[in-house]
Formats: structure tokens, sequence, C-alpha cells
């Protein structure tokens, strides 16, 4: 139970960087072994013949037993408290009446501590009561196992009791036989003496009423030798079962104290003065038990049940004042301290009405901070301090008192450490240094392997390598008017534009690939907008823009696309292209007619009216040779 609450204690500690290395490895002193572990600390203090739990906040460490213990990496604890606070509590009208026959135990107890003594009826009574209560879950059968010790503990007492009253008949009987065998003996005497006048018996009838009464003493001695056997029978039967039945009580008592049962185990001690009533309150355990290690004494006294009863009230006031301290502290929104004091209740008090009652809202927001921490302890241990930085941002918002100076400024250092080791590795790059640089990445990565920078440098050296290749490539691409395989590949073949020669090249290429997707996207959309004749419009604009531009039509989106405005005009660009021809062919009668029809088709087409006006110059001037 001590141990619990140091464990408890602890598990809240801000000093948590201080429990690793760059490493993620516990730290250490400077003699290389645990800084509580050197061989000139004084030992712990004992309490019970047990010791104390030892917190070093420096390193979040607990000395207990000759053992270590990482409180904030401690399985155990945190699986416990975890799933303490992911339980809803139980407001069952089951647990409701479980909780109040327990308090009403409790305080009818507690009456019987102020010189009252109950009667049978009230203590079979509470044993009912327990019995009833007992097929609660939440009881996992304490309740059942404490009204069978004390029914055992009184069947043990109406036995002695019997005994007793045996005893007691014996001792009656033995003193009548000798009464009996002393008047025997008297007469005998007399007669001997002739005490009883001057006639003097027959031989013969002396004899015999000697031998009568000399049976009579023989059977008086054997009788009376048989009772008081009988007697100290019953009186060490009794002693041995009272023994039994006080060690059978004295046990279970001690095991609700381990288990943390302290409302059972302090309803156990009151009631065991007066279920035992001699007086006798001392604790019957052998020393060298682990149990008797636990319970050796204080100040050289032996341990007595008021030593449980203590212990238990300490324990379950201490577990209600940690209780009352979290809705304190939750309050006023300091969440850090009021996880640390749930701990310290639940590590303590996991059964009390108290710790099992906590309300579910707050369950849930010590929860989100609970599993903040343990997140902080993740990436501590894996060295990934922006992740870090930014949970402790978050626990800094839930509670405004959480002190995150110490973990940014560790954080900090540690990522400009990190940095720095990479700007030497610039440096002996560029200095061609191979065996430097590697040495020099590998220190960075090591003290903070997340450092986004790491890729970077690597890349760069993956581009420089590669640079030969892809300048052949983008050369390629480029003969061959490939500008958009140049684009598909700009991220790869950035290392190019590093190149004096090339670099021009690459920037024009991507620039004017990008445009021109850009420039479809948007064409695309106004001829969305245009309705029926938007089709019309975009192959126009297109056929204007390879006109302008050769480039234009070597890409093979440029050309998907005129594909596409083409089918969908089929009617405009078919009389467009007809219109066209004849043009060339100088028949311009028709190619004036195709013209025309175009326009039809699309009446903003400049195109339709230019080629109009063109041919109809033409025919009106007569600037053209019929032979031709």
């Amino acid at each position: 139970m001590i141990m619990l609450l140091a464990l408890g204690s602890s598990l809240c500690s801000a000093q948590m960087p201080n429990s690793f290395d760059a490493s993620g490895k516990s730290a250490q002193s400077e003699s290389g072994v645990p800084a509580d572990q050197n061989g000139g600390d004084a030992a712990n203090p004992q309490l019970f013949g047990m010791e104390i739990p030892l917190l070093d906040p420096s390193t979040d460490t607990v000395k207990y037993n000759g053992g270590f213990f990482d409180v904030g990496n401690n399985a155990v604890v945190r699986a416990r408290f975890e799933k303490y606070l992911s339980q809803k509590p139980d407001e069952s009208a089951k647990s409701k009446d479980y909780r109040s026959k327990i308090g009403k135990i409790l305080k009818l107890t507690e009456r019987y501590t102020k010189g009252k003594r109950p009667g049978s009826k009230v203590l079979v009574s509470i044993g009912k009561t327990l019995y009833d209560i007992s097929d609660y879950s939440g009881d996992a059968g304490q309740s059942a196992a404490l009204a069978s010790a004390l029914v055992s503990a009184l069947d043990a007492q109406r036995a002695n009791f019997e005994r007793d009253r045996e005893s007691e008949q014996l001792e009656k009987e033995i003193d009548e036989l000798v009464k009996r065998t002393n008047s025997l003996n008297n007469r005998n005497t007399q007669r001997g003496s002739g005490a009883t006048g001057n006639i003097k018996p027959s031989g013969q009838s002396n004899n015999s009423r000697y031998r009568s009464n000399d049976i009579l003493i023989a059977h008086n001695t054997t009788k009376v030798a048989e009772n008081k056997a009988l007697r100290v029978k019953n009186d060490a039967e009794n002693a041995a079962n009272l023994l039994a039945a006080k060690t059978s009580y004295q046990s279970m008592m001690a095991s609700f104290l381990l288990q943390r049962r302290f409302d059972h185990a302090l309803i156990a001690a009151r009631l065991y003065r007066h279920v035992f009533r001699d007086g006798d309150t001392k604790l019957n355990i052998k020393e060298d038990s682990d149990l008797g290690k636990v319970f050796s004494g204080v100040g050289g006294l032996p341990p007595t049940v008021s030593m449980i009863d203590q212990l238990a009230s300490n324990a379950r006031r201490e577990v209600d004042q940690n209780i009352e301290s979290v809705h304190s502290l939750l309050a006023q929104n300091k969440l850090a301290a009021a996880t640390q004091r749930l701990v310290e209740a639940v590590a303590v008090g996991e059964y009390m009405q108290s710790v099992a009652t906590f309300p579910e809202a707050d369950r849930l927001r010590i929860l989100e901070f609970w599993e903040l921490r343990k997140k902080a302890l993740t990436t501590l241990n894996h060295r990934d301090y922006e992740q870090l930085q930014a949970v402790a941002t978050r626990m800094k918002e839930l509670d405004a008192d959480f002190d995150d100076s110490l973990l940014r400024s560790y954080c900090k250092g540690k990522m400009n450490e990190s940095n720095l080791h990479l700007r030497n590795a610039r440096k002996a790059i560029a200095a061609g240094d191979e065996e430097t640089f590697n040495a020099e990445v590998r220190l960075a990565g090591e003290i903070w392997p997340l450092n986004p920078n790491i890729d970077k440098g690597m890349e760069q050296i993956e581009e420089l390598d590669s640079q030969d290749y892809l300048k052949d490539d983008f050369r390629s691409l480029v003969a061959a008017g490939d500008l958009r395989g140049v684009y598909n590949r700009r991220d790869e073949m950035k290392v190019v534009a590093m190149d004096k020669e090339l670099g021009s090249q690459y920037e024009e290429a991507v620039t004017f690939i990008g445009g021109l997707d850009e420039m479809l996207r948007l064409l695309d959309g106004q001829a969305q907008s245009v309705g029926e004749y938007g089709a019309c419009m975009a192959w126009e604009e297109l056929d204007r823009y390879s006109r302008e531009d050769e480039r234009y039509a070597r890409d093979s989106a440029f050309k998907d696309a005129v594909n596409t405005y083409r089918v969908r005009a089929n009617d405009f660009v078919g009389a467009m292209e007809k219109a066209a021809e004849m043009e060339k062919r100088r028949e311009y009668g028709s190619a004036l007619s195709c013209y025309y029809y175009a326009r039809s088709k699309y009446p903003n087409s400049k195109l339709a009216q230019e080629g109009i006006e063109r041919v109809s110059r033409l025919i009106l001037d007569g600037s053209y040779d019929m032979k031709d």
C-alpha cells in the first residue's frame, strides 16, 4: 500500500526529460549506474519491517525493497489507472444499495466503538446484511467472506461456552466426589479406632464394611481423575479453538487491508473486540512471514487489531481528501495536479466509494491529460522533439499552470544540436570530405532521428549523384520537343536548374507547361459557362494558340483538348476547315459560303468573320487570276 502511494505521487512528475538521455535510456549517474544505486547512499527507512519507497523526482524513479522502478513507464500502474479512467462509474440501483448498506454498517460499528456493546442479534443482523450485498459484482465476495468469518468466530465462541458449562458441571461433580470420599475415609478411620463405643463388631462384619468403603473410595478417586482430565481437555480445546478462530479472523482482516478493502477491514476490526471478549487484541502473526514483516510492530510494541483499525481509517481519510482535492483542482483547470491526486487516490483506495463514484466527465478530462502525458513520454523515448513540443503545447492549453518550459528547452537544445551537425555535414560535403559528412549525419540522426533537414540533405546528395544522367534525359526531352516530359519529372530534374547552361531551359519548360495547363483549365471553365457555343469558342482559342506558338501544337495535353472540342463543335470546325481548304484552292465563292455557314454555327467567331472579310475583298477587288 505504501509503495502504491509513492508510485502514484510520482506519475505526474513534470521532470520527464531528466529521465532519459539522447538515446532514450534511463538517466544514470556519472558512475554509470542509476543515481540512487551508488554505494554511498543511506538505506531506506523501515516502517512495520517494510522498506519505505523513496521517490527521486529528478529521475522519476522509486527505490523499493532493493528494486528500482521507472514509474512513468510502469506498465502495471499505468494499465490499472487507464482502466479506471475508461470505466464509467457504476450508478446502478444495485450499486447504490450496496454503498448505502456498507455506509450503514460503518455507522453502526462506529457507534459500538464508543463504549457500547452490540448484542448477538445486532451481530447476526450485520452478518445477514453482508450476505445480502455480497452478490454485487463490485464486492467480489468480500462481504460474504467477512460474514462467514463472523459466523465462524461466533460458532467458536458458542462451542467454547458449551465446554465451559460442561467444565463447571465437572467441577461440581469433582467437589461432590471429594466430599463423599472424605466421608468414607473418616468412617474407616473411626471404625478402626473404635470410636463408635465399647461394642465390638464381629470381624466378619468389619472387614465387609471396610472393603465396601474402599471400593467406593477407589471409584470416587477414579471418577475425580476422569473429570479433572475432561476439564483439562476442555480448557485445552477452548484455547486451541479460540486461537484458531482469532488467527482466521485476523488473517481475514489483514487480507482486507492488503487488498485495499478498507471498509471491510474497518468493519472487521471494530467488531473484533465484541466477537472475542477476552480483551486480547494482539495479532497472532508469525514474525518470519511476509505479513509479519509488514506488521512487525512500531517502537517495539506488538501489532494489534487497533493498528489495522487506524491504518484503514487513515487510508480512507487520505483517499477521501485526495478526491476532494481532485474536484477542487479540476474546478480551477489544474489538470496536472488533479491527475496526480487521482492517481494517488486510485492506487490506494481503488475500491472505496468516493473513488468508484468519481464522475465520468471528470474522468474523461483527466484521461485526455493522462494520454497526453503518456504520449509525451513515448515521443521523448523516440526523440520526436517536434511532436513532443506539440504535446506540451496541448497540455499547456488544458492546464495553464502546467510548466512546459523544461520540455521546450530540452527539445530546442536537442533540435539545435542535431541541426548543427547537419551544418557541419554540408560543409564537409562541399569540401569533398565524405567521411566527416557521414559521421556528422549519423550524429544528427542519433540526436533527432526525425529531423526533416536530414531528409532534405540526403535528397540533395542523391540529386548530385544523379545529376549527369538527368542532364542527358533533359537534353533528349528538349530536343524532341517533349516539354511535358520535363514538367512531369520536374521534381526529379530540379537539379538541372542548378546548371548554368540548362537552368534557363528547365525554368522555361516548367513555366510554359504550367501556364499551358492553367490556360486549359480556365478555357474549360469558360466553355462550360458559355453554353452551346462553348465548344466552338474553345476550339477557336486553341487554334489561335497553336498558330502563335508551335510548342502548343506539340504538347499532348493540348492535342487532346483540341480533339475534344473538335468533336463537340463538329459542324463549326468542319465548316472552318472546308472553308480554309476552298480558300487555299482559290475557290473563293465556295470558301465564302463555308465561312458564312461556320459563322451561323458560332456567330461570335472571329476566325469566320476574318475569313469572310478576306475572301470578300479578294472577290470584290478581282485580285486573283482566273487562269490560276
